[in-house]
């Protein structure tokens, strides 16, 4: 898993709490601490335990977790692939972009394995559709990046899951309203 995740998940805990908890977090994992690194590829068994650890010690469910993250990832993300994105679009123009800026992030991350993304547009609403290699899915994760997408772009477009993988679907879909 890219590097900006597992760097931004330690960033996440340590606000919401403190440099003592993630420490407590990353020994109860079972992890070695390290500096994690933007530009480096990490293992997804560590955001795994990680995740499990928070969710029992904060006794929250962690599709809850790894949504409120993907909140705080949207951001980072689009910071660390802006290259990819035209300066001058808005939410709309990104989504509709959506799959062309996702080859190009594909193709320019070495040995990180991407999850399958495509974006459809309709009149007032997108429709993004993600699946995953992964044996972990991250739907929430999904889910909250898409939000915390939205709310960069300082628009107001509900996100709403009509279907996921945890419920037998074939992928995760989600309706980006944009009006």
């Amino acid at each position: 898993m890219h590097g900006i995740v597992h760097k931004t998940l330690k960033e996440y805990v340590v606000e919401r709490t403190d440099d003592g908890t993630w420490d407590t977090i990353v020994e109860q994992s079972g992890l070695e601490p390290q500096l994690y690194l933007p530009v480096s590829n990490y293992d997804d068994e560590e955001v795994d335990a990680i995740l499990e650890t928070l969710s029992t010690m904060a006794t929250q469910d962690r599709q809850a977790i790894e949504r409120d993250f993907g909140k705080t990832l949207a951001p980072e993300l689009l910071s660390t692939f802006s290259a990819h994105i035209r300066r001058d679009w808005d939410l709309p123009e990104l989504l509709a972009g959506f799959d062309d800026v996702y080859d190009n992030i594909e193709a320019a991350t070495e040995n990180t394995e991407l999850p399958a993304l495509s974006c459809t547009r309709e009149d007032d609403h997108a429709i993004v559709t993600y699946d995953t290699h992964r044996e972990q899915r991250y739907c929430g994760l999904a889910h909250g990046i898409l939000e915390g997408t939205v709310a960069a772009f300082d628009a107001d477009a509900p996100v709403t899951k009509t279907a996921c993988v945890d419920d037998g679907a074939d992928a995760c879909r989600f309706r980006v309203d944009l009006e």
